[in-house]
């Protein structure tokens, strides 16, 4: 009961100011379990923004990757389109420009001529030769007509390269025939003893017959004219496939044979 009432008695101090001046707001952390936490942050907050920046410089990278390849991507699929659009506007323009190469009335010829040829031949016939006391010489000259059969033919027709390839069958000659207009009798003789004319006569058709047969054999062994037969058939063969198409001058024909 003393000590109350004396404690009820003491003086209350009176409180003293603070006279020291706060140098820092910062509070620093007491002990070590503040300092690791402290830590803790920091190192937190370093690896957020290292993050950051390798996030940064990966979408920079990531970007510029896209933009290459999107640039790629686009610069083909442009040349695709192009390419496609292109071929499609040439292949039209070539079918409305395109002259197609007529060969239907061609190939209905079938004995196109391509070079005449002619042989003259000497028949000499002596009295003593043909026991009838005659002497006669004749000049015989024949003809004879090289032919391409184009029905036997085959065309090869291209209308874009204005190209047509003919397959024909070789030349062969046709016609061959004696030409009596011009036969010349250079000697006939006979002796006194025979002036019939039938025997003038059978005379005469046998030296004809034998240059009949001459002409012709001379036709079919005579490689000049095989080779002139050959050369004449590709000229006139192109030439006459080039008639048919007036709109194609520069039109390319080749000429084979089989």
């Amino acid at each position: 009961m003393n000590e109350i009432q004396k404690a009820e008695n003491t003086p209350t101090p009176e409180p003293q100011r603070n006279t020291e001046r706060k140098t820092s707001r910062v509070k620093f952390p007491e002990s070590k379990k503040d300092m690791k936490i402290l830590a803790f942050v920091i190192m937190g907050a370093f690896i957020i923004i290292l993050g950051f920046g390798i996030i940064g410089a990966g979408s920079s990278a990531l970007r510029d990757n896209y933009t290459a390849a999107f640039e790629k991507e686009k610069d083909a699929a442009y040349d695709a389109q192009y390419n496609k659009y292109y071929e499609r506007a040439e292949k039209e323009y070539h079918v409305s420009n395109r002259t197609k190469i007529s060969i239907e009335k061609i190939k209905e010829t079938a004995n196109l001529e391509v070079l005449n040829v002619s042989d003259t031949e000497y028949i000499i016939s002596e009295n003593e030769d043909n026991g009838n006391g005659i002497s006669s010489w004749l000049e015989v000259p024949g003809q004879g007509t090289y032919i391409v059969n184009l029905q036997a033919a085959e065309f090869i027709v291209d209308d874009e390269r204005e190209y047509v390839l003919v397959r024909a069958p070789y030349p062969e000659i046709t016609n061959i025939s004696i030409d009596y207009k011009n036969v010349k009798k250079l000697l006939f003789k006979n002796n006194i003893f025979n002036d019939s004319f039938s025997v003038g006569e059978d005379l005469a058709r046998a030296q004809l017959n034998s240059a009949d047969i001459l002409i012709k054999k001379e036709f079919a062994s005579n490689q000049h004219f095989y080779l002139s037969a050959q050369e004449a058939a590709v000229s006139s063969i192109q030439c006459l496939v080039k008639q048919y198409n007036p709109k194609l001058p520069d039109m390319t024909v080749d000429v084979e044979f089989y």
